[in-house]
């Protein structure tokens, strides 16, 4: 790859656990589900997409623990601070977008699984929004 590509650097809490990206990120949204919100104690958590093939781990790897949920998603989390780091998609990872430490200034584009939101938390943004995810 050239010099003029983007790599974006993210990491836990803890820092036990890093990783780069080279290319591009993603399309970026927030999921409203269940479990993400559960998991990430808040009313949606804001995931970035990243190709397989552009990401890596450049530390603690070893220290991630994976959890599945019912629904099948599987999470990937420090095992130390708990930081849920991605999320495993087919082809892709979704990246906690909290996670990253190279400084972005997009926004989220979409809000999914709206169907199960807090019912505290109203969606002011504009943005479009989908009982299950964008493809489905």
């Amino acid at each position: 790859m050239s010099a003029a590509t983007p790599t974006s650097k993210g990491s836990c809490l803890c820092q036990a656990v890093q990783y780069e990206v080279r290319g591009e990120l993603g399309s970026i949204s927030n999921c409203h589900c269940t479990d993400c919100r559960r998991s990430h104690a808040a009313a949606f958590a804001t995931y970035i997409d990243a190709p397989r093939e552009a990401f890596k781990f450049t530390k603690g790897e070893k220290e991630l623990t994976t959890y599945q949920t019912s629904s099948g998603t599987k999470r990937a989390f420090c095992r130390t601070c708990g930081t849920i780091v991605l999320c495993h998609g087919e082809g892709f990872f979704e990246l906690s977008a909290s996670t990253l430490d190279t400084p972005f200034e997009r926004r989220p584009e979409w809000h999914g699984y709206v169907r199960s939101k807090a019912p505290w938390y109203d969606i002011l943004d504009g943005k479009p929004q989908y009982k299950t995810t964008k493809d489905a």
